[in-house]
């Protein structure tokens, strides 16, 4: 038999980095509501780091990439956050306290975590 029907389904729960330098720790992972402004259907998760600063990591995953690239589109920009696309992902990360280079970091390994998924 070949195939289903045609349908997919969001993607799961991606594995995030425990640490990432310079000294961030993962302190909660779990599912959360989307963002505002991001729009349904998605799968949401909500991981919060600590160390540098205070770090939120949201990634959302969607059942095709079209629908991750349709999510960054809409989701609105503010300050000390980055929203990209990863695949079936979306992911917004905000930080609070933390220079750029260690939030750059922490976005990367995010990143680099998903991309292996």
């Amino acid at each position: 038999m070949a195939g289903g029907c045609g349908r997919e389904t969001a993607p799961e729960k991606p594995n995030l980095p425990q640490t990432a330098a310079p000294g961030w720790t993962l302190k909660s992972y779990e599912s959360a509501p989307p963002p505002a402004g991001v729009p349904a259907p998605a799968l949401c998760w909500k991981a919060e780091y600590s160390g540098a600063g205070t770090a939120s990591v949201w990634t959302c995953g969607y059942t095709s990439a079209g629908g991750a690239f349709d999510a960054v589109q809409r989701a609105r920009a503010e300050a000390d956050t980055v929203k990209f696309q990863q695949g079936r992902f979306l992911v917004i990360a905000s930080w609070s306290g933390a220079d750029h280079a260690g939030a750059t970091s922490l976005v990367r390994a995010v990143q680099a975590a998903i991309k292996s998924e």
